[in-house]
């Protein structure tokens, strides 16, 4: 189970992205600023509240890819990992790694850029466990979230984000 990935605001208002708790949905992931290490086998260290680890191989791209980053392999569930520091170095494909970020949903056309540059298809089928909106409102000048348990994301007037909850088939 994956819990707390993020669809952006931008996702839900012009990519007209939809789900509903209790069903299916199909998506890609990607994780962006992610930090890796080469896995071991010794007890993973603490991540952040807002981050996810993930285990493990790195895909090779069968072409370059415009969006630059990578391919992390997890348990046959292919995330794009984004943004990683200039000067950091990439890991080697076929390499085992952790990454510790966020994951989100990812949009149309990273999905359809990625997919082209590995050749293989990256959305998935997962069952939607539980939503959460992220209700942004103004509290003395200052711009703050709500959270709220919603059934389904939906287009709203304000730039709601949402954390769902998914399990894998």
């Amino acid at each position: 189970m994956l819990s707390g990935v993020l669809v952006a605001a931008e996702l839900v208002g012009s990519s007209g992205f939809r789900a509903e708790t209790g069903k299916w949905t199909t998506l890609s992931l990607e994780s962006y600023g992610a930090r890796w290490s080469p896995a071991s086998d010794r007890a993973a260290s603490a991540v952040e509240p807002t981050e996810l680890l993930l285990t493990g191989v790195l895909l090779p791209f069968a072409r370059p890819c415009l969006l630059g980053g990578w391919v992390l392999d997890v348990d046959g569930v292919p995330i794009h990992v984004g943004a990683s520091p200039p000067d950091a170095p990439l890991p080697r494909p076929g390499q085992r790694v952790e990454v510790r970020g966020p994951v989100g949903v990812a949009d149309d056309y990273v999905v359809d850029e990625v997919q082209r540059a590995l050749q293989r298809r990256t959305a998935r089928e997962w069952l939607v466990r539980r939503i959460v909106r992220h209700r942004p409102f103004t509290a003395g000048g200052v711009r703050r979230i709500r959270p709220e348990v919603v059934p389904s994301i939906r287009h709203t007037a304000d730039t709601s984000s949402y954390l769902i909850d998914l399990r894998a088939p």
